[in-house]
């Protein structure tokens, strides 16, 4: 499945105030996500990889995510910074700065929910001597493969700012619809 029908999906979410829009929304994603990676799905429209009980996180500061975008973009860290400034989002600055890269690479390949989960789990269980270097490489290689509204969503999602405004009860919500049955599924306050 391609990152891209998250990230449109985000932006879907992230156009409305109203709870029922976005389950709805979050329901027509799950429906159409492959049984094999609903979980994936389901963390990363959370903006996490694991359960908070595991306690790993992404673990990406503002700075090293500006250091990617300088590097997937071909651009300058200042100007970066400088965009970032006047935006106050570093997802707006990623779209802005990955929209209009200096050159593009070759081999890109479109990013699918899988390669950016497994990405992200790299990035977040490497620690020790190296392991900045190693998560700015992960993520510029993430980074110069995205579409500018990819980009967005997962620099948001490594910062922890992903900012969709859904709570876990939505994505419940939105679970319950999309593989529920019949009144037995439903929560037992609907029931009574």
């Amino acid at each position: 499945m391609r990152y891209l029908v998250l990230a449109e999906t985000y932006e879907k979410i992230e156009s409305t105030t109203k709870r029922l829009e976005m389950t709805d929304h979050l329901v027509e994603l799950l429906k159409n996500t492959p049984k094999e990676i609903i979980d994936k799905v389901v963390y990363l429209t959370q903006g996490k990889i694991y359960p908070d009980f595991v306690g790993l996180e992404i673990g990406v500061a503002e700075k090293l995510a500006i250091k990617a975008i300088a590097r997937a973009s071909g651009r300058r860290e200042r100007d970066v910074e400088e965009d970032l400034k006047t935006s106050g989002d570093i997802g707006e600055t990623a779209q802005r700065f990955i929209g209009k890269r200096v050159q593009q690479t070759f081999f890109q390949k479109p990013l699918t929910v899988e390669k950016v989960y497994q990405t992200l789990e790299k990035m977040a269980k490497t620690v020790g001597t190296g392991s900045t270097d190693l998560k700015l490489a992960l993520l510029a290689g993430l980074l110069a493969d995205a579409t500018p509204k990819e980009a967005k969503y997962l620099v948001r999602t490594v910062t922890g700012n992903l900012r969709l405004g859904i709570a876990d009860m939505t994505v419940l919500d939105a679970l319950a619809v999309a593989y529920g049955g019949g009144k037995e599924n439903r929560p037992l306050i609907e029931r009574a």
